[in-house]
């Protein structure tokens, strides 16, 4: 039997209180599982900080795949850097808006990231807002949902059929509630010229198969102006995972690429790269 009811995984709206955290910090959600989720792997597991990543005290941190800001409310709980804060999505972003309302260093944009100025379409699915993509990696992206739905859930069930059964009634198009959404996208390098960033003391970039996309965003130039970078990247083989590895390194990074064991997901992977010129300088 589960020990939650079905209810507790439906989306939220505005009008819904804000949940608390175990750290006291009130959020606004899409759903308490993924919530959940998402504390334990930004607060409790610091996930994104290994392989030498560090958070400085003041500084500049972009957060590209901001969801409903739970690493941006990471960011600032724990110092005092300017967080610029991207998300594609109009629901998503009302969140993230709401989220972050009161932190006067952070700033929310309502555009993704890519490797050029343009639109693209994105499947947004309410009930599992992290594994929303882009239309055109949306294909074969049912095995992803799934593997995400089960880590999510799984804690919430002592009988693994009966998350089976649960995770297959998400999965269903009633469920899944899958809307198509058009988002503005722009480059990494457009909004350092924008915002006049002299320097990006961490990048963290989480942005659903758009990886390559957001990292070709870069232009040369600016590249040295980024101290450190970490990111997740899904169903990369070897060839991908080599190609990779070659842009940080062609850019003047240290990398680390670790298969991200605790989520048993096939081809999932945190990437940790390092600036060697700012390592050298410190």
């Amino acid at each position: 039997m589960s020990k939650m009811e079905f209810k507790s995984f439906s989306p939220q709206t505005e009008t819904t209180a804000k949940k608390r955290l175990h750290n006291g910090i009130e959020i606004y959600q899409n759903n308490e599982g993924e919530t959940e989720f998402l504390y334990n792997e930004i607060f409790q597991k610091e996930m994104y900080f290994k392989h030498g990543i560090t958070l400085p005290d003041h500084g500049t941190v972009m957060d590209v795949g901001a969801n409903i800001g739970m690493f941006t409310l990471y960011v600032s709980s724990k110092s005092n850097c300017r967080v610029y804060a991207f998300e594609p999505l109009p629901p998503t972003f009302k969140l993230l808006e709401m989220n972050t309302s009161s932190l006067p260093r952070v700033i929310t944009v309502n555009v993704g990231l890519s490797n050029e100025i343009k639109e693209a379409e994105f499947a947004y699915f309410p009930t599992m807002s992290t594994d929303s993509v882009q239309i055109r990696y949306r294909e074969n992206h049912d095995q992803d949902l799934r593997y995400g739905l089960i880590n999510h859930y799984r804690d919430h069930f002592d009988d693994p059929r009966m998350l089976n059964r649960f995770v297959d009634q998400l999965m269903s198009p009633k469920f899944l509630n899958e809307q198509i959404h058009r988002c503005k996208l722009t480059t990494i390098s457009e909004m350092i010229h924008y915002y006049d960033m002299n320097a990006i003391d961490l990048l963290k970039i989480d942005v659903e198969k758009s990886e390559f996309e957001v990292l070709e965003g870069i232009e040369p130039e600016d590249w040295g102006k980024i101290r450190q970078i970490v990111m997740e990247v899904h169903g990369l083989d070897g060839e991908q995972i080599s190609r990779l590895e070659n842009i940080f390194r062609t850019n003047g990074f240290n990398v680390v690429i670790d298969y991200y064991e605790d989520l048993n997901i096939p081809n999932y992977f945190n990437v940790y790269a390092l600036n060697q010129m700012h390592i050298s300088a410190g």
